[in-house]
């Protein structure tokens, strides 16, 4: 904490462990104000070798790169909102205008209102759509979240950058090319996301600068990297993978359930059906028995017409109502499948999990290793894990259609 490294200006070792990222893992990996004024502090107690480069390239990057994250991550999360919003109401709509127009063939007696209804419902459906196509929230949000994610890369790329590390320092030139570097990216495209996507990973080598002129500078690097990438990195997968397995798993048994209670009406309609066939077949050979040995009595026979046609009808409806329970039911089903494909629970899921499961590998190798280059080597395939894990959100969602 500040209050310690101000109670003493000797360098001890005390000093250096207070720092916020070698206690608890960072809630904003792009925000290093409360990393710069612990360093800041720590320099003026007279730790410049240590602490002096990795102030200068947090500086650089907080000053040139923080705030288009923050832009690019607000438009991101607002577009993802308003596509929710839209996706599920089109879906929901779309349902529904399915159902009313099963419900109306059923309550023939009640055609105009549910007429109408429908069309309202119908109505209103496109409406969202054409607002979704419009507006098109889904690509708005998916390019804003590719700009911030590359954003979030080129940070951690830029820090292993050697001129920041190795003299002559030219912060002038590296600002410049940063910040061009930013604008290129914020110029960026739907279209540009998307072949982005469709690449592959371009793997390079990860070797530290200038070893022996700044070694404890950069043992404090990979310091500042475990908790302030690695460890938000994987709270926020572990807190995403049991997120969308959640919603995954219910709404996945809300599928099947609604899937065997149609086939249930399905197969009470069969059972009633077929029980109606046998006891007419019952019925019309005790009347002809009946009427072979006692000869017809107009009366009786009309009054059992009347009687059987009363009956006929209540049958008739409550089959009727049996039938579009049947056919009502995997609309909704199907409803549910449409909002299931516009998230990607389970893949989503299984991909945070792969992620996750990779970096809290690579993050007990670069806790382990006491070699500055293996350190390094295992940063830079923690970058490849998180720019694939990139990627492949991309490639995911840029397929998917959003109202059914």
């Amino acid at each position: 904490m500040p209050e310690t490294a101000k109670a003493s200006s000797a360098p001890t070792s005390a000093s250096v462990t207070t720092l916020p990222h070698h206690r608890h893992p960072a809630k904003d990996d792009m925000n290093d104000a409360a990393e710069l004024k612990e360093y800041e502090i720590l320099i003026d107690q007279g730790h410049h070798a240590k602490y002096r480069p990795l102030f200068n390239a947090l500086s650089l990057v907080q000053e040139t790169i923080h705030q288009p994250f923050v832009r690019c991550d607000k438009q991101a999360l607002q577009q993802q909102k308003w596509y929710q919003l839209i996706s599920i109401a089109a879906v929901l709509g779309g349902a529904l205008t399915i159902l009313i127009a099963i419900f109306e063939f059923i309550f023939r007696s009640r055609e105009i209102p549910l007429t109408w209804t429908e069309a309202v419902v119908a109505a209103i459906t496109l409406l969202l759509i054409g607002i979704g196509q419009g507006f098109q929230f889904k690509e708005e949000w998916l390019t804003a979240r590719y700009k911030a994610e590359n954003l979030r890369l080129l940070k951690f790329r830029t820090l292993t950058d050697s001129r920041l590390w190795c003299p002559p320092f030219d912060m002038r030139l590296l600002r410049e090319e940063l910040e061009d570097e930013v604008r290129r990216l914020e110029a960026h495209n739907y279209e540009k996301a998307k072949a982005w996507a469709s690449e592959g990973v371009h793997p390079r080598i990860c070797a530290p600068p200038c070893e022996t002129p700044c070694e404890d500078a950069l043992h404090e690097l990979i310091d500042y990297y475990r908790p302030k990438r690695l460890h938000s990195q994987t709270e926020y997968l572990s807190q995403k993978a049991k997120k969308s397995e959640g919603k995954g798993a219910w709404t996945a048994r809300v599928v099947r359930w609604l899937f065997f209670i149609s086939f249930a009406f399905v197969l009470t309609h069969l059972v009633l059906q077929m029980h109606a066939l046998l006891e007419t077949r019952e019925a019309r050979e005790v009347t002809a028995q009946a009427a072979k040995e006692h000869g017809t009595d107009a009366h009786l026979d009309g009054l059992h017409t009347t009687q059987t046609n009363a009956a006929s009808a209540d049958d008739a409806l409550f089959t009727m109502i049996l039938i579009g329970f049947a056919a009502a039911l995997p609309v909704a089903a199907a409803g549910f499948r449409s909002y299931r494909g516009s998230r990607e629970f389970e893949r989503n899921a299984l991909r945070h999990q792969a992620t996750r499961d990779s970096l809290e590998e690579l993050e007990r190798q670069l806790r382990t290793s006491s070699s500055l280059n293996d350190k390094f080597r295992l940063l830079g395939f923690c970058e490849l894990v998180l720019e694939m894990d990139c990627r492949e959100f991309m490639r995911l969602l840029c397929e998917v259609e959003w109202y059914g």
